[in-house]
């Protein structure tokens, strides 16, 4: 992902936008430095524990007024679409990734951490609690989830 967004940066935005990865649990970043903290698809890798560490170092290294928005496969609440999505998820996802990949095991797992994950509603606690002002969102009838803000100060 980081190499797409690279290559993106490149041929599309001349550039203008730093691309780091780092492990944000255990990092080198400057505090107060970054104006965006984006990510998809990360948060449902997190335990309980890890979630504060991770709300305190997003508020650390945003610039006031910075941007953060995390977005992240979620459990529907209807039982229908959970039927039907959980099926999407543990099923078809893998034989597609074997198939146009090559590789079903970075997809074999996404329905069980989904499940666990259930949402980002919990998430937007700890944000808070790091004193970000917090916005949860559902997507796709719950199928998505995520939370976004701003540092104020």
């Amino acid at each position: 992902m980081v190499q797409q967004s690279q290559v993106k940066n490149a041929t599309k935005l001349n550039n203008r936008i730093n691309i780091t990865c780092q492990n944000i649990l255990d990092n080198q970043l400057p505090s107060q430095a970054f104006d965006y903290v984006s990510c998809a698809y990360g948060l449902k890798t997190f335990n309980r524990e890890q979630m504060p560490v991770l709300a305190r170092e997003v508020a650390r290294i945003l610039k006031t007024g910075g941007v953060f928005t995390f977005v992240e496969v979620s459990k529907p609440s209807s039982k229908i679409l959970y039927l039907f999505y959980k099926f999407y998820l543990s099923k078809v996802i893998p034989i597609l990734g074997t198939l146009f990949l090559g590789n079903p095991e970075d997809y074999r797992m996404l329905w069980i951490y989904t499940e666990k994950f259930e949402n980002a509603s919990d998430i937007r606690d700890f944000f808070k609690e790091a004193g970000l002002q917090v916005t949860y969102d559902r997507y796709f009838y719950g199928c998505a989830s995520g939370i976004s803000g701003t540092k104020s100060s």
